[in-house]
């Protein structure tokens, strides 16, 4: 009788901890999938996207203030807005529906501006081309005509905005804000007898750095 109270003992032991060895593999089990569930979602999350597929142009070379899709998105609005007539009678070329940007925020308020450069027969010609400044809703600022780039933004403020450094027709002018908007012939404005520092911020500067160039 002993022997076999003894032996079912031992029975009910081992059968107790197999189960518990079960369980808590299945415990170990599941927590590896929910980890390895949540490393790939944070992976998802945190996938750089390519702003400009069409171009050879890693996603990551792109700066953070040129390459942001709301952004670009809200410029696509503002200009389909701007040219809606002669989008509608397909007036400009398919090259042309093209433009960068980059945001700066030019008079210290804790909001960056948007300063857009357009290309393209439609919009440039021997002088420059057609350029603009919007807020960060899209308003539009200024508009630049025979602009070149790229865009050097000074330290130094006129009523409270940055000046800025245009080429135009070959020269570097000083364009500065008037209280209302910047003056939008830069050909007609002071020439800048000196070089813009290296130090300054230069904006559209599509010819030394990559940026992702939108349509619209």
């Amino acid at each position: 009788m002993k022997k076999y109270i003894l032996t079912f003992t031992f029975i009910s032991t081992f059968a107790f901890i197999s189960c518990k060895k079960e369980i808590t593999k299945n415990q170990n089990s599941t927590d590896t999938t929910t980890i390895n569930k949540d490393t790939v979602t944070n992976i998802s999350k945190d996938s750089i996207i390519d702003p400009d597929p069409t171009d050879t142009i890693p996603a990551g070379q792109f700066g953070i203030n040129s390459s942001n899709l709301k952004t670009a998105n809200t410029v696509r609005l503002t200009l389909q807005n701007i040219f809606k007539e002669d989008l509608s009678k397909n007036s400009i070329d398919d090259y042309s529906k093209r433009f960068i940007f980059f945001e700066y925020d030019l008079n210290d308020d804790g909001k960056k501006e948007i300063l857009v450069g357009l290309t393209g027969s439609y919009f440039c010609g021997s002088g420059g081309c057609t350029q603009y400044i919007l807020d960060n809703q899209g308003a539009v600022i200024s508009r630049f005509t025979v602009a070149d780039y790229p865009i050097v933004i000074d330290t130094e403020k006129s009523l409270g905005w940055k000046n800025l450094f245009i080429p135009s027709g070959g020269k570097n002018r000083i364009v500065k804000f008037d209280g209302k908007k910047y003056p939008s012939n830069p050909s007609l404005q002071p020439e800048l007898k000196v070089i813009p520092g290296d130090g300054l911020p230069r904006a559209l500067n599509f010819i030394n750095e990559p940026y992702a160039w939108f349509k619209f």
